[in-house]
């Protein structure tokens, strides 16, 4: 057997221990990729529409939800007269977090149509498959006056101080809500101090 062989052989034995190694070292079960788990897409919605501080009825808003398999999942709600709209707690379950090098993540969107405008109720990514309590907190509640401008905004992660979650919307929230900028048509303006009173233009 010349040297080039047992190299390549030698080299084939190491990429499948590195393979089988992170297996037997967490207990994995191969049949297990194949098991489903429960993937949370998002949590309980509640919301109120208004412009100009009415109330807006009979308005549809679409919640898109859409994991790493790229399924949208596609849920619709009319707001009632007091502009109040809600949508369940959605989860599905998928096989995919049983993957090896999986990089779980859910894409939410809520949007309203308005005068043919697709306006953005919320937009957010985060990443895993379990409840993120700080979304949670942010969707229980949302105020949204559609004559806003709509903003992006930091929001705490209680699992890392120095890396705030970070959405965007037209509604706005009392609490734990810091913008950064501000979307006005074609313009994009930088929040200072999270005052968004006090804005720069993007040039």
């Amino acid at each position: 057997m010349n040297k080039r062989l047992r190299l390549r052989r030698r080299l084939m034995l190491l990429a499948l221990l590195a393979i089988a190694y992170p297996i037997l070292n967490h207990g994995v079960d191969m049949l297990g990729w194949f098991k489903k788990k429960e993937v949370f897409l998002s949590s309980e919605v509640n919301g109120v529409i208004i412009k100009n501080g009415t109330p807006l009825a009979n308005l549809e808003v679409t919640r898109s939800l859409m994991y790493i398999d790229e399924k949208d999942h596609i849920d619709v709600a009319i707001t009632d007269s007091a502009g109040h709209f809600h949508f369940p707690q959605k989860s599905i379950r998928s096989s995919i977090p049983n993957r090896l090098f999986s990089e779980d993540r859910v894409s939410q969107q809520i949007t309203v149509v308005q005068n043919n405008e697709l306006l953005p109720i919320w937009f957010a990514n985060h990443i895993g498959i379990e409840e993120v309590p700080e979304f949670s907190k942010k969707l229980a509640f949302m105020n949204c006056e559609l004559t806003n401008k709509r903003v992006s905004f930091q929001f705490r992660n209680i699992n890392s101080e120095h890396n705030d979650h970070i959405a965007s919307s037209i509604c706005r929230w009392q609490t734990d809500y810091k913008p950064i900028w501000l979307y006005d048509g074609e313009s994009e303006y930088r929040v200072n101090n999270y005052d968004l009173n006090d804005l720069s233009k993007r040039k």
